[in-house]
Formats: C-alpha cells, sequence, structure tokens
C-alpha cells in the first residue's frame, strides 16, 4: 500500500510496512521514556535500531530509533504521544 502525503505530512511515496526513522530532540537522560514510547507503538531492536548523540555541551540528546512502521495511523499515534512528554523539545 502506498501512502501519499497529502493528510500526515509523511514523505510522499512511502509504502507500508517499512523501515521508518524517528528522530527526537530530547533534554540529556530521557533516552529510557523515549524508547518506552516508541516500544508501546512500533518494534525495534533496542542494540540496532536506536541512535544517541549528545549536544556539544551534553544538554540535549538526539535520538534516532528506526521502527518497523505498518502503516501512516500507527506513526501518527507515536508522534502524538511522543509530544505529550515535556522532555522532548523537537521531532522530525
Amino acid at each position: 500500500m502506498t501512502e501519499d502525503s497529502a493528510g500526515g505530512g509523511q514523505p510522499e511515496g512511502l509504502t507500508f510496512p517499512c523501515r521508518y526513522p524517528v528522530k527526537i530532540m530530547t533534554e540529556s537522560g530521557a533516552r529510557a521514556k523515549i524508547l518506552e514510547v516508541v516500544a508501546r507503538h512500533a518494534e525495534f531492536s533496542p542494540s540496532e535500531d536506536v541512535r544517541t548523540r549528545p549536544s556539544r555541551n551534553a544538554r540535549y540528546e538526539s535520538i534516532t530509533v528506526t521502527v518497523d512502521a505498518q502503516n501512516r495511523q500507527q506513526l501518527e499515534a507515536l508522534y502524538a504521544d511522543l509530544r505529550c512528554l515535556d522532555v522532548v523539545k523537537m521531532m522530525l
């Protein structure tokens, strides 16, 4: 199934199921909270699918979790739950 970008902000031509990188800018030390929310929505391997990079002064972290996305609704629900976390500063 091919999803278009008309209603959800996902890249045009995204075909599900697929591997999809979720990028989150967060306060330092919030990795566990982020992974807990992501795990509620999608499958991923913590050892292989999670990359963390600290900011220059280590106040913030960039966390990229590559998930097995099944459909657009799953991704929208994941992003909605991540937006509810106070530690999340930005998402891509």
